[in-house]
């Protein structure tokens, strides 16, 4: 049964379900242009009409309209749209940071450049080249030192800037892994204002929206993935639940599994610099110890230990005869015997030999001032030679004289001859040759570009390879820049507001309201008539 107020209550029904509307564009409107916000609805449904069926219900036919209420006002948000764009979001954070560390990893080889390690060795093989013609000249052997001592320097530097480009990384992890613990734990906090709100039957939107901006934040940061059932609301990294609820648990920078995101890309990064040094280490140790085969420019004095002498190294002759390190000579090959029976031997010219790098070719031959020793060495002595210990022999920076730039000698005053043939410069040319000879660089300790090949082979697959990276990476970011940014244009195509729809519904909910303003004004008359117009008859 209908009472006298009935249509008033209506009337300030629906002035209370416009008016809602209206507040919830202009709070739209003013959260156009903040990060992370998502536009919200109010839910308008008609309210219960009377009579409803019931044990009291009168015998008044048909059901008659209260209005309308407010159901709830409600986020429009796409989930799957939020899943699509994290998951892409997460590789771009990835090829972002593999990007950035293989461009400076780049800048720092310095390649091709005239500063850059390929043009300090060719400046070092020059060098040689301009010792052998003038084997005895003290210009020239400072030469040959002043371009190892650059060969070394430019080896040492470059591999302490990747240590240094590798530290880096480490400070970078650590920086993010603090950044995604303080997101968790912001997360956990709005779990717990969330929870509270939910309990007295309120949605609470805005709350909402500041955990899936932290949600998109932390996809950029790692793989994050978000399940909520049964009230239970829980976060994942790297396969690992890392919160529940107000419940979260910090990542250990020092023992971290995450499977994208920027902390992936830190990881792999310092994989890259990891791979690089080691390459740059192998490179050092083929130049100063790798096997290899060349041909001796000139003939070869090998001289006894009070007997015959015997090969250093694996040797072939010009006329294809074969000798193992440690055969004696043939005596065919016998040219001088001293007096204390100390025999001295003249390998021909064209001899093949098989030594450990510039150092095992620089041990063969003599110096102005005694038979040769190593040319390069490890400033960690007892450790093997690195691109970040390679250095030259301190008896070379100390005295030039002890270049090796000759392969012969001669017997002098009928003792054991020490220093070289005057002017004899053919140990130059051999070395000079290493340049242009392969290198096995197989059982280097690490995985090399090149199972063989010269230095500068070696060298120019090692850059090669970067660029291949390089170019992957650019073009992975381009990529997944375009699907970020697609996702997130149809987020917003759903979730964003627009001033202008905004705007045009204000206009339908003000011209709702003016209605609803109408009908009250239009009750009102009718119960001033009834109130103040009618049983006054017999006053």
């Amino acid at each position: 049964m209908v009472w006298t107020f009935f249509g008033l209550e209506t009337a300030v029904r629906g002035l209370r379900g416009q008016q809602a509307s209206i507040h919830t564009a202009a709070h739209n409107i003013d959260n156009a242009n903040t990060p992370g916000y998502t536009r919200q609805r109010v839910e308008l449904a008609a309210s219960q009409p009377i009579e409803w069926p019931s044990l009291f219900k009168t015998a008044a036919p048909g059901q008659l309209g209260t209005g309308v209420q407010v159901e709830q006002i409600t986020r429009l948000r796409d989930l799957f749209l939020d899943d699509q764009y994290r998951h892409q979001n997460q590789y771009l954070g990835e090829w972002s940071i593999r990007q950035d560390a293989l461009d400076k990893i780049a800048a720092i080889l310095n390649e091709p450049s005239d500063s850059g390690l390929a043009k300090v060795m060719q400046n070092f093989w020059n060098a040689w080249q301009k010792l052998s013609p003038e084997a005895d000249n003290l210009s020239a052997r400072m030469q040959v030192k002043q371009t190892a001592i650059a060969v070394t320097q430019t080896l040492n530097q470059t591999a302490k800037q990747l240590s240094d480009l590798d530290a880096d990384l480490q400070r970078s992890i650590q920086a993010k892994v603090a950044q995604v613990n303080s997101y968790l734990g912001q997360i956990a906090t709005l779990n717990r204002q969330i929870a509270e709100i939910r309990q007295v039957g309120d949605q609470p939107n805005d709350l909402l929206d500041r955990r899936d901006l932290l949600v998109d934040e932390l996809s950029r940061l790692a793989d994050v993935q978000v399940t909520e059932s049964g009230g239970t609301y829980t976060l994942t990294i790297g396969g690992q639940a890392v919160l529940q609820n107000d419940t979260f648990t910090a990542l250990d920078p020092n023992n971290l599994t995450v499977g994208g995101g920027e902390l992936k890309g830190y990881l792999e990064a310092r994989q890259d610099v990891a791979a690089y040094r080691a390459q740059l280490d192998a490179f050092a140790n083929a130049l100063a110890n790798g096997k290899m085969t060349v041909k001796l420019a000139g003939d070869w004095t090998l001289v006894g230990s009070g007997g015959p002498p015997t090969f250093p190294v694996d040797v072939t002759l010009a006329d294809g005869r074969q000798f193992k390190q440690g055969d004696p000579v043939p005596g065919d090959l016998i040219t001088i015997t001293l007096a204390d029976g100390t025999q001295i031997a003249t390998i021909p010219q064209g001899a093949q030999v098989t030594v450990n790098g510039l150092n095992g070719l620089h041990r063969l031959g003599y110096s102005l001032n005694d038979r040769a020793g190593d040319f390069f060495v490890s400033s960690d002595p007892g450790q093997p030679i690195t691109a970040a210990t390679i250095a030259v022999a301190p008896a070379i920076v100390n005295d030039v004289r002890n270049i090796a730039a000759a392969l012969t000698t001669s017997p002098q005053n009928g003792t054991d001859p020490k220093a070289a043939v005057k002017g004899d410069g053919t140990l130059a040319i051999t070395i000079n040759s290493i340049k242009d000879t392969k290198i096995d660089f197989t059982g280097l300790g690490t995985a090399t570009p090149l199972p063989n090949g010269t230095l500068d082979d070696y060298f120019q697959a090692v850059i090669g390879g970067l660029g291949v990276q390089s170019q992957e990476a650019e073009r992975q970011v381009a990529n997944q820049e375009v699907l970020v940014q697609q996702l997130d244009g149809k987020r917003q195509s759903v979730a964003g507001v627009s001033i202008d729809e905004e705007m045009a519904n204000i206009i339908r909910f003000q011209q709702a309201y003016a209605a609803s303003a109408r009908v009250v004004t239009a009750i009102d008359q009718m119960l001033d008539k009834l109130i103040n117009g009618t049983g006054i008859v017999g006053r």
